[in-house]
């Protein structure tokens, strides 16, 4: 395989993984929901493409080697990051990794920072070593057009495969955390926020100008939604949750946007019409919630990924 054409082909797949992982955490699972077997594929495209690459790499480093070329250590740091990455992510999928592999810290979330890193070195390489000879239509012979399309071809037969080894697991490649089980539901965060400590006697809900007290909010129409949460850090749980339906303590003025914030500073936005549906939820499983969980109020977002799901709410922002 020419050199331009496996270069271009590795950088095609890892923006293709980048593209699809950030796509499958920011949209919703209704939309999100091919991105999903998308970045399994691409991540097996990505290890059958690596063997094209081998012998460029041992050229290469025959070449540099002997004159010290700091390339090397770029390399070699590159390499770990698609190494201890796809590790991850087919140890993950083959079931011999879980949500608290790494020290109660989930693989995925590994996974994650080391794709990220990956992300970021190809890109620096790109800039400094961008290649503009030979011209793309004159690497691209009949040839090397038959094997990109036989890597494509093994990538789509192999991952029904790589889908097959959890049951259970989601689309999303989360795995089941038992259902209905109250404040026992598993505690993660992505923002590295500790649990504040809230005086429910002085907190408010601050909504587009008004203010409400816990016991003010408590008292609105109550309502009770069995809901998954799906947790972007590798698994998903049914619940039962209840409390206020959003669109009831949102203004009547017309509005776009609906923007939820956390007493930490956490926040997300979601169009006004889906955020009417929303839940600012303060019991679960018949108990209230815990101060983990959300204690007074945390956002159910149907739908959405769990980081999404904002914990701790006291504001909500219309556009």
């Amino acid at each position: 395989m020419p050199r331009r054409l496996t270069n271009l082909s590795l950088l095609a797949l890892t923006t293709g993984l980048v593209g699809s992982g950030v796509g499958g955490w920011v949209l919703p699972l209704d939309v999100a929901g091919p991105l999903y077997p998308l970045h399994r594929a691409l991540a097996i495209g990505l290890v059958l493409a690596l063997a094209w690459k081998a012998g460029i790499a041992r050229r290469s480093l025959a070449r540099r080697l002997p004159r010290g070329d700091e390339s090397i250590a770029v390399g070699a740091v590159a390499a770990l990051a698609l190494v201890v990455s796809l590790a991850i992510g087919f140890g993950w999928s083959a079931g011999a990794l879980g949500p608290a592999s790494f020290a109660g810290y989930s693989a995925l979330n590994v996974h994650v920072f080391a794709g990220a890193a990956l992300a970021l070195i190809v890109a620096a390489h790109l800039a400094l070593r961008w290649e503009q000879r030979p011209p793309l239509g004159k690497a691209l012979s009949r040839r090397a057009a038959l094997r990109i399309g036989a890597l494509g071809v093994g990538a789509l037969a192999l991952t029904p495969l790589v889908d097959s080894f959890e049951p259970l697991r989601r689309l999303t490649g989360s795995k089941h955390a038992g259902s209905f089980t109250g404040n026992d539901l598993p505690v993660t965060t992505w923002t590295f926020d500790s649990v504040p400590e809230l005086d429910v006697r002085s907190w408010r809900l601050d909504v587009a100008g008004r203010s409400l007290s816990y016991d003010e909010l408590i008292t609105l129409p109550r309502h009770e939604v069995a809901a998954v949460l799906d947790c972007t850090s590798g698994w998903w749980s049914e619940q039962r949750w209840s409390g206020v339906r959003l669109g009831d303590v949102l203004p009547d003025a017309a509005a776009a946007e609906v923007r939820v914030v956390s007493v930490t500073g956490h926040a997300w936005t979601f169009p006004r019409d889906e955020a009417n549906g929303m839940l600012l939820a303060t019991h679960l499983g018949g108990e209230t919630l815990s101060p983990a969980h959300g204690y007074p109020v945390r956002l159910v977002a149907p739908g959405r990924r769990g980081f999404q799901w904002v914990k701790w709410v006291s504001r909500i922002e219309t556009y």
